[in-house]
């Protein structure tokens, strides 16, 4: 498989297609302040764990809080709020998986023709019941899900339990590789072929055996291209962080004005960049999958006329 062939022409889909990273850009802001809220999350309660500050959460203060937001009527924005959130994380990630898949094939099939998202939005809702299904099935061997898992865990138990359980974390963490390795191809036989789900996924098992390596290397290739776009946005934004903490020390008003907008801002730019890598490893993986049909379609007609 031509790799260099596969990433110029999917970044080229990218590029030429820029309505698809703004598409996925609301669900890409929900996603990123959910896992900054996670992570500030962790922070508080390993703070108050060992020490560093002293508050700590109980119940005391969930009630406190309730009572802050009846006292000034702010109920129903809160549960609206938690509802919106709940929508985006968990409902609309399986309806976008779909629309993006079939916009990135319409693409790449029919290049001269205009793409409707209106249309693959309403055609994706067939494979959504599908899509939703492998995601509830995939949750719990999310790495990122069972980081959080973790530190959860070893902030309760880290002196005794934990230790016990580490080779049964150990050993969840391998079976989630291999999960995601043979089913990295579930979603785009669900879609592009309209198969079932435990077809999809006996399919998905067959072709990354058969295409391990080059499955791998995709893989491998996907993670330095994220990793570096981490980088590059840890340096990007440190810059206005380091700005910001001077400031800090002269007009404290201005500071907090300025860390709300600086906020709003960085999480912006975060889900932006996360959309656009959501198309892109879209088109990269739907090119590879059409690349290794295509590979096993003609090792099977070698295997035909061989025989006889």
């Amino acid at each position: 498989m031509n790799y260099s062939k596969v990433i110029r022409e999917s970044w080229q889909l990218v590029v030429n297609l820029p309505k698809l990273k703004w598409f996925a850009f609301v669900p890409s802001f929900v996603a990123v302040l959910i896992f900054i809220l996670e992570i500030l999350w962790q922070i508080y309660m390993y703070s108050s764990e060992f020490g560093f500050i002293e508050s700590d959460f109980s119940f005391e203060a969930v009630g406190s809080v309730f009572s802050f937001l009846l006292e000034k009527n702010l109920m129903f924005w809160t549960i609206l709020g938690v509802f919106f959130i709940v929508f985006f994380a968990f409902v609309v990630p399986s309806w976008l998986r779909g629309v993006l898949i079939l916009s990135v094939r319409h693409n790449f099939d029919n290049p001269d023709r205009y793409c409707s998202l209106r249309r693959k939005s309403v055609d994706a809702c067939s494979y959504f019941f599908r899509l939703f299904e492998l995601n509830a099935i995939l949750a719990p061997f999310e790495f990122v899900s069972i980081a959080f898992f973790v530190a959860t865990f070893y902030r309760y138990f880290h002196e005794n339990l934990f230790q016990f359980l580490l080779p049964l974390i150990v050993l969840h963490l391998i079976i989630a590789f291999f999960i995601q390795v043979f089913f990295a191809f579930v979603s785009y036989f669900v879609v592009i072929e309209d198969l079932g789900l435990s077809q999809g996924l006996k399919k998905s098992i067959g072709l990354v055996f058969m295409n391990l390596g080059a499955t791998l290397s995709v893989i491998l290739l996907m993670f330095f291209v994220n990793f570096r776009v981490i980088v590059n946005v840890i340096v990007i934004l440190g810059v206005p962080i380091a700005i910001l903490a001077v400031f800090s020390y002269f007009a404290f008003s201005f500071a907090v004005t300025l860390s709300v907008v600086l906020a709003i801002t960085m999480v912006s730019f975060a889900a932006y960049l996360t959309s656009i890598l959501e198309v892109f490893s879209t088109a990269v993986w739907e090119r590879t999958f059409a690349a290794l049909l295509i590979k096993q379609a003609e090792l099977a007609g070698d295997e035909v006329n061989n025989n006889l």
